[in-house]
């Protein structure tokens, strides 16, 4: 029952990737993210799904804080929160967020981002690994 499930939840992810355009890479010491959104376009009010991928391309583990924020044409700036990772050599994981809008939100092109840096002991990614992705609210 439990690989069943798995291997349904890896079948989703990887179909979420291929269908879902990951438009923003950002790399830095061995460390790759990606970001993407769905919708790209929202009614003031409404959420989208913020999705991070963020990959360990080197040979050594790396610890890190991905931290996640949003920034609306009028320059509010909206934390939607962290995770703190431990990645071994090759790993990567999925992360998701939502970005709620409120209802009186600034209208236009809201900019969303996923910024991975230091995070502890040992090796740390180094700070500005970022990737960004647009929301357009009406």
């Amino acid at each position: 029952m439990f690989r069943n499930f798995m291997k349904a939840a890896l079948a989703a992810l990887c179909l979420t990737l291929v269908l879902v355009p990951l438009p923003v890479n950002a790399q830095t010491s061995g460390l790759n993210l990606y970001i993407s959104l769905n919708p790209t376009t929202v009614l003031a009010g409404e959420w989208s799904r913020v999705t991070t991928v963020v990959i360990n391309n080197s040979g050594s583990s790396v610890k890190t804080t991905v931290t996640f924020s949003a920034v609306d044409p009028c320059g509010t700036k909206t934390s939607l929160g962290y995770n703190r990772l431990a990645l071994g050599p090759g790993e990567q994981v999925l992360i998701t967020t939502a970005y709620p809008t409120s209802p009186d939100a600034c209208r236009g092109t809201h900019v969303v981002t996923a910024s991975a840096g230091g995070g502890g002991k040992g090796k740390t990614a180094s700070t500005g690994s970022t990737a960004s992705a647009n929301l357009e609210v009406q």
